[in-house]
């Protein structure tokens, strides 16, 4: 779980709960205004939503898909919540006055994917 992103995995459909071979899954994954997003997911048992609200809560449910295209029962909502964002401290900020009227502002970068500007 970072501040945009939420990983979740999920025990494969045991054998004798199929009715014919599992070919992926359909993670449905909600937030809190109940705007929902489906994701098909094939050759694997994990999925991140990306892209996400810092600080907010989502309801995800998995659902398997079989060889015939029928899709199973969604598993029970899990309610997971991203972190809220946090940003480092600019260091190193140094001034230099050109003139009366104009100064240099110089800082070292903040090393973050959160940043976009300054």
């Amino acid at each position: 779980v970072t501040s945009t992103s939420i990983s979740v995995q999920w025990d494969q459909v045991p054998c004798i709960e199929q009715n014919s071979e599992i070919t992926g899954y359909i993670v449905r994954y909600s937030n809190s205004t109940g705007e929902t997003q489906m994701a098909p997911v094939q050759n694997s048992q994990m999925f991140t939503a990306s892209g996400l609200a810092p600080n907010a809560v989502y309801s995800f449910q998995v659902a398997a898909v079989n060889s015939d295209d029928e899709v199973g029962p969604y598993s029970s909502p899990l309610q997971i919540s991203t972190v809220l964002a946090t940003i480092d401290v600019v260091n190193n900020v140094k001034v230099e006055v050109l003139n009366e009227t104009a100064v240099v502002v110089i800082w070292d970068a903040v090393q973050s994917d959160e940043v976009s500007k300054y």
